[in-house]
């Protein structure tokens, strides 16, 4: 890989290193990569990239996780506030669905769920890495979010943390699918798919009309 202009900014430095990094791992894997063929992939000093990530297993919680700005993005992102009545609850977590889907499908996405799966369980349980708190953090907006539909009745009241689970565990599997069958029906048609995995989760998580 050709060396990238050195950044000019320490943030524009920060992505520059994630996305070189992105790309080494993708190709190498996580034991075939050194900080100092990220520093050259880069174009900054193995000094300067210490300042950024003090060692490898940062760096690449880092990438797996997309985490910028101490925000990781391994999850469905943050929802938009809902307002409406029970009948467009349905619709509203369809698009939830479906914009969690068409973000996963871009390549960078791509390439972070493989490096994933790859190395990231193996370095967590190593101890390397702490992907729970990290994934714990990225899908804490929808667990916020399943308490409130809960608060407002629309939900049956439950553990707001195992009805999120509930609610984005297809996500996994989509994106799962995406990787090793793209080919799939329900990865040429995330609405359909994003419907039936509403359905499903509704006629169990769904409040009862007195």
């Amino acid at each position: 890989m050709a060396a990238r202009p050195r950044a000019s900014e320490g943030r524009d430095t920060r992505s520059d290193i994630l996305d070189a990094a992105l790309e080494l791992f993708a190709d190498k894997g996580f034991y075939g990569v050194s900080l100092r063929d990220v520093a050259r992939a880069t174009g900054v000093s193995v000094s300067a990239l210490y300042h950024h990530f003090p060692s490898k297993d940062e760096l690449f919680e880092a990438v797996v996780l997309e985490i910028r700005d101490g925000k990781p993005s391994l999850g469905p992102g943050t929802p938009p506030p809902f307002a409406g009545e029970a009948h467009e609850l349905p619709l509203y977590l369809e698009r939830l669905l479906v914009h969690a889907m068409d973000r996963f499908a871009v390549l960078r996405e791509r390439k972070r769920f493989r490096i994933f799966l790859s190395d990231g369980s193996r370095l967590a349980l190593e101890g390397k890495i702490n992907l729970w708190e990290r994934m714990l953090v990225a899908r804490q907006p929808i667990i916020d979010l399943m308490a409130v539909l809960m608060d407002r009745g629309l939900l049956r009241p439950g553990d707001a943390e195992m009805v999120a689970l509930s609610f984005i565990a297809p996500l996994m599997m989509w994106r799962q699918l995406l990787s090793i069958s793209p080919n799939h029906v329900w990865v040429e048609k995330p609405r359909e798919f994003a419907r039936h995995c509403v359905d499903q989760f509704l006629r169990g998580a769904a409040a009862t009309p007195e």
